[in-house]
């Protein structure tokens, strides 16, 4: 208990720093990515970029994106990006600024808001809506590595939950607002002349979130990926780990803040289709999980099928991670029928393919599981297909 104190204290001064830096308040459930800069922004370049993007995939169905971005909003040190999403099941717009001379040459300050919903689909019985808003600011610590401090405003709602589904879900039927504080750092490592490793990277993340739901958690994530070229660059091999934890200090954990894996994390399982179920209620519903743990790794071989190939890269892959833990697993319509959340194991292998076509990658995979539970939704073929314009 007194650790749990002292890391509050830690978190809520901080919180109190970056407010008052920022001059607003703070949010998002999960940091989102930085934005890339497109190199076609150059000093001489044009002022904004208009892109379309029409995509596949084969756990969140078709996808159409539009999206306008610039580097040049108002000065040479100001970005700008907006992009609108809609897919089978639902909307997102998401808008992010960045200002590198706010405060001078450090640090950079940036503001990401989001506003998404879904429907009632595949996956969840229920509609959600979510509206993250997010300050932060972030250091160059060095050439390879930076930190980010952000803060964590959210207004989420669930709603047309079934009165048959599971007790867990309905509980978290409603509508909540959180708000919150984080951390992350980040390092890329540069390789040695004439390595075989050509890229590698490690991420850790700390965050600290309270609701009007009487929920406090503390959120810790960690990731390292490394990519080496081996075999005078006929064959790349490329590994991932991945490890979060949603640990409650108050109240039990949302299945709007709980973890939901898919074909992104193990290959071979549809999104949502390992980890904690309730079976006792139909359509055995997932739950999502406080904690995962994940490992990847590829082996592809460019120029397999030589010089008339060079456009298809074939591959082998191993997949393994588990995700588990729930604060509360009073399952069933009544709440009276347990749920197993121990951390199962869940591995895949299989073949992947890589091809390079006229209007984007297709990548496609067949997959294996070698490690499942009988409930678990597997998908044996996956298919990604992106073309921009």
């Amino acid at each position: 208990m007194t650790i749990q104190r002292s890391v509050k204290a830690v978190l809520l001064t901080s919180g109190i720093v970056l407010l008052c830096a920022t001059g607003a308040a703070a949010i998002a459930q999960e940091t989102p990515s930085e934005a890339e800069i497109d190199p076609d922004l150059a000093d001489n370049g044009p002022i904004g970029r208009l892109s379309a993007r029409l995509a596949y995939n084969s756990d969140t169905g078709g996808v159409a994106a539009l999206g306008f971005s610039t580097n040049r909003l108002m000065g040479q040190d100001q970005t700008l990006e907006f992009n609108l999403r809609a897919e089978e099941d639902g909307t997102s717009a998401s808008f992010r600024y960045n200002n590198d001379a706010l405060f001078g040459s450090s640090p950079q300050f940036g503001l990401n808001v989001l506003h998404a919903q879904k429907d009632a689909g595949d996956i969840y019985d229920f509609n959600s809506r979510v509206t993250r808003l997010e300050p932060r600011l972030t250091w160059r610590l060095s050439p390879q590595s930076r930190f980010t401090a952000y803060g964590i405003l959210a207004d989420t709602e669930i709603s047309n939950v079934p009165a048959t589904t599971s007790a867990l879900i309905r509980a978290d039927e409603g509508r909540v607002k959180t708000t919150g504080i984080g951390g992350k750092y980040e390092h890329q490592f540069r390789p040695e002349p004439g390595s075989s490793l050509k890229r590698a990277r490690v991420r850790f993340g700390l965050e600290y979130a309270t609701s009007d739901a009487d929920n406090d958690h503390i959120k810790l994530t960690t990731s390292a990926q490394s990519i080496h070229v081996l075999a005078q660059g006929r064959v790349v091999l490329r590994s991932q780990l991945r490890l979060g934890t949603l640990q409650s200090q108050s109240g039990t954990s949302s299945i709007g803040d709980r973890y939901m894996l898919g074909q992104a994390s193990i290959r071979g399982f549809e999104f949502g289709g390992f980890g904690p179920r309730d079976l006792a209620v139909d359509g055995d519903p997932a739950l999502g999980g406080n904690s995962y743990g994940v490992a990847k790794i590829d082996v592809q071989f460019p120029g397999a099928f030589g010089e008339a190939g060079s456009r298809v890269t074939p591959g082998l892959f191993v997949d393994v991670g588990s995700l588990w833990n729930l604060d509360d697993v009073a399952g069933g319509i009544a709440g009276a029928d347990p749920v197993d959340d121990s951390a199962r194991m869940r591995a895949s292998i299989g073949v992947s393919l890589s091809i390079k076509t006229g209007i984007g990658p297709l990548k496609i995979h067949a997959a294996h599981p070698i490690a499942s539970e009988s409930y678990d939704r597997t998908q044996t073929f996956g298919l990604e297909l992106n073309a921009t314009f």
